[in-house]
Formats: structure tokens, sequence, C-alpha cells
């Protein structure tokens, strides 16, 4: 597990979420979820196996985040300035977000 360390979120005037992060990986873009419980942070389920810590999410993103079924992520190559990848992510409510995984990030 990996923590997004230079990410955006973004809360547009129609309640979408847009979440702007360092490019990840080419590839498929499916099988992608986010798994939130409330709280200030949130775990990203990407395509390739990869799951990344959203932390510390602002206010106004935590509350959107309750309310919504998905967002959207841009992946950005930080060097070039460009948008690499965009696509929508189902956002899933879970009561607990997962210890183990959770321990692993504070641990290292």
């Amino acid at each position: 597990m990996k923590q997004i360390k230079l990410y955006t979120s973004l809360l547009t005037e129609n309640g979408d979420i847009v979440f702007v992060i360092p490019f990840v990986k080419e590839g498929e873009t499916k099988d992608m979820k986010i798994l939130y419980d409330g709280h200030e942070h949130a775990l990203f389920y990407h395509s390739n196996g990869e799951v990344f810590i959203l932390d510390y999410l602002n206010e106004a993103i935590q509350v959107a985040l309750r309310q919504v079924k998905k967002v959207f992520v841009f992946e950005v190559d930080l060097q070039k300035q460009i948008i690499v990848n965009d696509y929508e992510v189902p956002v899933f409510i879970t009561e607990q977000l997962p210890s183990i995984q959770l321990e692993q990030k504070l641990t290292s």
C-alpha cells in the first residue's frame, strides 16, 4: 500500500468530486474502487492491484464523499504537466477501513 503524497481534491459546483493524482501506470482502468468510512482517509484500489491511501481529506470532500456514488480521477504526468488518464471510480461506504492495511501504513 502506498500513500499518495501529492494529490488534489476538488469539489465542483455540481457536487462532483475530482481527485488529481500523479500518473500511476498505463493499463486498464477497470475494477477500481474507493472505500470510505466517513472520516479523513480513504483507500483507492487501483486496477493494477495497488492500493493508495488518500490521507487527510478536507471537510468539504468528506461531506461530499458520504453522498456520491462515484468520483472522477485525473492522473497527471507532473514533469510534462499533462493529463495522462481520466476515469470514474465508484465509491463504497464502509463502517471501517481495513485495519491491517492502515497498520502497515502507520508502521512504514
